[in-house]
């Protein structure tokens, strides 16, 4: 019994560095993760400074054939001053052509605000796109790191699935079931070692007698308060 109860240590200790390790691979994906979304955040970025300038140049123009339009109609009104015939109809003419150069005013005041802001973007744009693809190179060399060393841990969690799937055979079935229980129940600690008369699983003083069944080796013993299976840590063979 002795024997299976330390082969029983022996599948705790590699339960624990499968469990830490799937917790670093969990802390590396979630690593991977945020760098892949800072790297979209980057590209998104950058597309939208380029859309935004685009969009802006598209508007730009767009004005640039209003104040043409409007060229026009102030030229073709300069034109019908010279037919008017009465003082009434050179006054409604007056009104309109004052209406279309007020047009005018406005759309240049839009044209300028657009210009300027092309030309803001225009200059912001080249260093800002060195900058991005800076940080995105920096963040892509990070990921590759990254997946390097979650393949490690991947490669060295298969070695101790193996280690594990080598041990349970030795095991038996019912103490396996037990085992399996108890760590579900005590936060995967299930086997315990005395220390100085105190069970390391709860800190609760070990009644002699325990003590010394579990010296004995002869049987399976619980711990009286957390019900974990106690075990010498003096008998284990290293």
């Amino acid at each position: 019994m002795g024997e299976e109860l330390f082969l029983l240590v022996e599948l705790q200790d590699l339960d624990s560095e499968i469990a830490k390790n799937e917790q670093r691979k969990k802390k590396l994906c979630h690593q991977i993760r945020q760098r892949e979304i800072k790297i979209s955040e980057l590209e998104k970025n950058l597309l939208s400074k380029q859309e935004e300038l685009k969009e802006i140049k598209k508007k730009r123009r767009g004005e640039e054939r209003r104040v043409d339009e409007v060229d026009l109609r102030l030229a073709k009104h300069e034109e019908e001053k010279y037919k008017v015939k009465s003082k009434d109809e050179f006054a409604a003419l007056d009104k309109e052509v004052s209406h279309v150069e007020s047009e005018k005013k406005e759309i240049e005041d839009v044209l300028l605000e657009l210009m300027e802001k092309e030309e803001e973007l225009t200059q912001f744009l080249p260093s800002f796109k060195v900058k991005a693809e800076a940080e995105k190179n920096e963040l892509d060399r990070e990921k590759k790191v990254l997946i390097s060393n979650l393949k490690e841990l991947t490669s060295k969690g298969e070695k101790f699935q193996h280690q594990r799937e080598k041990l349970i055979p030795r095991l038996n079935p019912v103490l396996l079931e037990q085992y399996e229980k108890l760590r579900q129940l005590k936060d995967e600690l299930a086997v315990v070692p005395i220390k100085d008369g105190i069970c390391e699983g709860c800190n609760v003083k070990v009644p002699p007698s325990l003590i010394g069944r579990v010296k004995r080796g002869k049987e399976i013993v619980y711990c009286e308060n957390c019900n974990r299976i106690l075990y010498d840590a003096s008998l284990r063979k290293v």
